[in-house]
């Protein structure tokens, strides 16, 4: 079964629905993605376990996976806020999301016990990590925090993939991000940065078969 959230993630030139569909490319795919493999054989996902579930990418991931025909798991501060994304949902965007696929669990995804009930009840095939909000509200260090407890997770239970959605000017993108893009980038948005780039540190170092995914807007 496919993953397919080309339409949330355009302006990528890897995304997450590549790697999940086929094989996790190799080194690297261009400026706005990068991805480590260890083998290529092609894929058939069936459990996916989404992070940041009820957000704009997090509900276009969770959406689209279900119309696939994949179980998703999906953790979320507050799982009533998954509505249907109003990038393909059509007529039916912004109604509550309820399929017999779906399991939604609440909680923090900087907490190890929440993030440990996404994987217990069966075998989770993939993950992708789409975690947002202001800084204000989660902190300078959610992401960085989440991805690395999400991680450990992934490690304890023998999960391999996981898919990282981060944004246009992290890591070595930061040249491809248009000009007034980095003025944000060093001004007003300067430590949701810091904790995106040290996001993208924790998954590359992780070990992992991962994909990074850095759409310049939604």
């Amino acid at each position: 079964m496919k993953l397919s959230i080309l339409t949330v993630l355009l302006l990528s030139t890897l995304s997450v629905a590549d790697a999940f569909r086929s094989s996790f490319a190799g080194s690297r795919a261009g400026p706005v993605a990068t991805a480590r493999t260890n083998d290529s054989t092609m894929l058939c996902m069936k459990t996916i376990a989404v992070f940041g579930a009820s957000g704009l990418t997090g509900s276009e991931c969770v959406f689209q996976a279900l119309k696939e025909g994949d179980t998703v798991i999906g953790l979320a501060r507050t799982p009533s806020n998954l509505k249907i994304p109003e990038g393909s949902g059509g007529d039916n965007a912004g109604k509550p999301l309820n399929e017999p696929n779906l399991t939604m669990i609440g909680g923090d995804v900087t907490n190890k016990d929440d993030v440990a009930k996404v994987f217990a009840g069966q075998d989770v095939d993939g993950v992708i990590i789409a975690l947002g909000g202001k800084t204000s509200d989660v902190g300078e260090t959610m992401l960085t925090d989440g991805t690395n407890t999400v991680i450990a997770a992934m490690k304890e239970k023998g999960v391999k993939r996981l898919a990282v959605v981060t944004s246009i000017g992290a890591g070595d993108s930061e040249s491809q991000a248009p000009l007034m893009f980095k003025a944000l980038m060093m001004t007003v948005m300067k430590k949701i940065f810091v904790d995106k780039n040290n996001q993208e540190d924790a998954t590359t170092k992780s070990g992992l078969e991962y994909c990074i995914v850095r759409p310049g807007g939604l």
